[in-house]
Formats: C-alpha cells, structure tokens, sequence
C-alpha cells in the first residue's frame, strides 16, 4: 500500500486492538486495518464501519475441508475436486461448499464470523505491535455478511477471557497433539461427549490447536480444557515438535551414513569382500539406530542425565530377545553375534574367514546378511513407533528409510541373480562331465560377460574345497 493512503497508524502499547476497532466502527471508516505483532499480521477489510474480510498471517492455514472429513461431517472423495480448486483458501471452499448443496448458507456465515472472532480474539492479547490504518480496501475473496465489530468484540472478549481463566498452562493454539499408538480400546465405549470425540478425530499429529477449535467452532480456551484431559486419560500425547525435528535429522543422518558405506561396496566384486562389507554396512546402521534410540527413546525422556547402565538396560531389554528369536528360529548363525553395551558385537562374524573358507565361508555371510537385515528393519520399526509414532516426521521418515532398504533389497537380490547363475552353471558342468563332453564344466562354471552382468559383478570365491554344494545345516555342524 502506498504511504499517502494512510490514515493513522501507531503501537499497540498506545492504542490496543480494541480502541482501534471501537473508534473506526464510531467512525464508518472504509479501508484495511493492518496490526503486526513479530511474526505475526492480521489484516482486516472494513466497509463502513463493519468487518467484511479477514486475513491471519504467520500462522498456519489448516485445510478446513479435510478436517471437516476427519469429523465426518463431508466426505473426502466428493470434496476432492473443491479442495483442489480453493487452493487452501477457506472462503473459498466453502462457498463451492454452499452451491453445490454441501452446505448450508447460514452454516458458512457462522463458520467465517467464528474464524473472524477467534482471529481477533488472539490479537488483542497482543501488548507489543503496531498498527496501520489505509484508505483502501485490500481485495480478499470472501462472501461474509458484514460484521458488526461491538458484536465481534464482545465474543472475542468473552473467549479472551477463558484464556486468562486457564492460568498457566503448557499447551497453547499452536500446540500439536496425536494419538497414542498404544490405544487399542473403541473410544466409543469410554462414555466421551461429542466434543472429546471431535478433538479425538483430529488430534492426527498435524493440526493446532488452533486449527482444531476453528474446524469445530469452539472457544480455543475450551480445546485446551479437552486436550488436557485426553492426555491424562492417555489417549493423545502432545507432539514436540522441536523434539521431533531433532530426532528428524539425528535418523536422516544415520542414514545418509549408511548409503555412503554402502554405495563405497560396490566397487568390490569379489564374494569375500563384498559381503563382509554388507555386513558391516548393516551392523553399522543398527548400531547407530541403538545409540539414537538411548537418547530419545519415549521413556527415557525428561529424566535429566540417565545413567549409560540403564539405558544399556533398556535396548537389552527392548531388543536382544528380538535378536535371541531370528537366531533361534531362522538365522542360526546370528548365535555368534553377542548383544553387549547396548549394541551389536559383530567380531565373530568378521573372523570368520579365520576358521572355514570359500563356500562354506560365503553361506555363513549369507546368512548372517539376511539375518542382520530383518534384525535391522525391526529396530527402526520399534524404534519409529516409539519416537515418533503415527505422526507426519513419522511418515517422512519411514519415506527415506524405505529408499535405504530398496538399496539394500537390491543388493541381495543381485547376489541371488549371481548364486543362482552360478549353480546352474555348476549344474550344467556336471550333467556335461555324466555324458563325457571334455572340459565343459571349466568353460562355462562362470558364463558369458552378459550373464554375467546380471550379477551386477559379484564374482565366485576361490573355494579350496570343491565338491558338492555346502548345506546349512553341515556349515553350522562345522562351525
């Protein structure tokens, strides 16, 4: 806006909110009223003295159609295509809403007037700002009914009121909740009213509190009443999100770790360097995983400095019985790998190569492979559950993860192309030798270069044994 059309401006410490609205009502002022307070601006379009549009920025914009499915009250395939036309403008959408029979009129009036009233209600709790006053009004796509402002600000007052009743709390219109992935129970059977229902459906992990009270049309003051006690019937958690953005880049870390120790195998072609490499590519990861969990795990937070004992204790308790069962039940040869100090000890495994050689080597490092690889993707799956949970960080994270495991899945998979080329390979030498051909079996033990690369070029160990191929069950009679 241009510095001549300005009427009048000043602080907020001078003049609040509230004188502000009273004398340009008085007055049946035209024009925009802008109020700033840190980042914080709301902008109000008056037309002769009444509210005919407002604007709230720096601070999230919910998208009211999706909350309005989570509360069932549209349903999500029939709002799609208004939801992709409003662009995340709620005037907007509502106003598709009402013609197309979605909504009724008054319905949108009351939703706009109560967005208008908790908007102004959270400004003039506002002590440090500035304000100014301009002769024009800012064009915002609105089909409000022009507010009268003294109707306005008593409501508003009203609900500023209940935030001062509250007294000191720590939840705030920007707080996020989510539910507990614990709850197992049918909320509907706990004697709820609809209202805790209401907050229940959209404590998803990413909407405000804010967001919350404008989607259900109730006082901010009365959602944090609500949220607080369904976070004692522990039923939702309230997400830190500064917490979370921690826990965010201390994983993603990790495993970018992991990717470049993997991406560094890859050169190696030989069977006896790149699957020790594998291996400890993932005993790596999972013990990064384990260090990140002692510091965020869910209860080990707010408990000052842990001792190193008792968290040691904890990834014990939380996942050496996991390890125990593979062994136990799939992966024998994860008997050898020994859970101490909260992490994996994989120097059985690295020695190997001391106590049996060539194939019968390369079985025991397949195995260990796979076994390492399912111990790994339950770590991070009980480690996500716990930290985060069913959260937006918690999908973001488990996005990426997925992107490391394919590399992973890759690998194996090319290792099986290369196992399986070569025992058919051997296969074939064998039935040739039966019917007498001469030197088959040396010509074709590892195929043509374009079979070969199929195998993404793993090579065959040198096996000092020969013979027949080695089974499990005598590789683990010889170890």
């Amino acid at each position: 806006m241009e510095q001549q059309d300005r009427i009048m401006d000043g602080d907020l410490q001078t003049l609040g909110l509230q004188s502000i609205l009273k004398m340009l009502a008085l007055s049946g002022k035209t024009g925009t009223l802008l109020v700033h307070s840190g980042p914080e601006t709301l902008t109000i379009s008056l037309r002769k003295g009444q509210i005919v549009a407002l604007r709230e920025d720096g601070v999230p914009q919910p998208d009211l159609l999706m909350m309005l499915c989570l509360i069932k009250k549209l349903e999500a395939p029939r709002v799609q295509a208004i939801s992709e036309y409003a662009n995340g403008n709620t005037a907007v959408a509502l106003s598709l809403l009402v013609e197309r029979n979605m909504m009724a009129a008054v319905e949108m009036q009351h939703r706009l007037e109560f967005a208008v009233t908790q908007s102004i209600c959270h400004a003039l709790r506002w002590v440090d700002g500035h304000f100014a006053f301009y002769r024009y009004i800012v064009p915002m796509e609105s089909k409000m009914m022009p507010l009268d402002i003294d109707s306005v600000l008593l409501e508003a007052l009203r609900q500023a009121d209940e935030w001062e009743e509250m007294g000191e709390t720590y939840l705030t219109r920007t707080t996020v909740t989510r539910w507990l992935p614990e709850i197992t129970n049918d909320v509907r059977n706990m004697g709820l009213s609809q209202e805790y229902i209401g907050v229940l459906c959209l404590s998803n992990g990413e909407l405000p509190l804010q967001a919350i009270a404008l989607a259900l049309m109730m006082p901010e003051a009365r959602v944090v009443r609500l949220i607080a006690r369904l976070v004692e019937l522990h039923l939702i958690e309230v997400v830190d999100t500064a917490l979370e953005t921690e826990v965010q880049r201390d994983l993603s870390n990790i495993i970018i770790r992991s990717q470049t120790m993997l991406a560094r195998q890859k050169p190696l072609s030989n069977v006896e360097q790149r699957l020790p490499g594998l291996i400890a590519t993932l005993s790596d990861c999972i013990n990064g995983l384990l260090i990140h969990h002692g510091r965020y795990a869910k209860s080990l937070r707010g408990r000052g400095q842990i001792p190193p004992s008792e968290v040691v204790r904890y990834l014990e308790r939380r996942f050496a019985q996991q390890l125990h069962l593979l062994a136990k039940q799939q992966y024998t040869i994860l008997e050898t790998v020994e859970f101490t100090g909260g992490k994996l000890d994989t120097t059985a495994l690295t020695t190997l190569d001391k106590l049996v050689k060539g194939r019968q080597l390369e079985e025991f490092y397949w195995e260990a492979l796979l076994g390492l690889a399912a111990f790994l993707r339950m770590v991070f799956a009980e480690l996500l559950r716990d930290e985060v949970g069913n959260s937006h960080t918690g999908r973001q994270l488990n996005t990426v993860w997925k992107a490391f495991l394919t590399e992973i899945d890759s690998e194996i998979q090319h290792y099986q192309v290369y196992r399986a080329y070569r025992n058919a390979q051997t296969n074939r030498g064998r039935e040739s030798q039966q019917i007498g051909i001469p030197g088959a079996y040396p010509a074709e033990s590892w195929g043509t270069p374009e079979t070969r690369g199929n195998a993404q070029g793993w090579n065959p160990v040198q096996s000092n044994e020969g013979g027949p191929f080695w089974s499990p069950d005598s590789q683990r009679r010889s170890i």
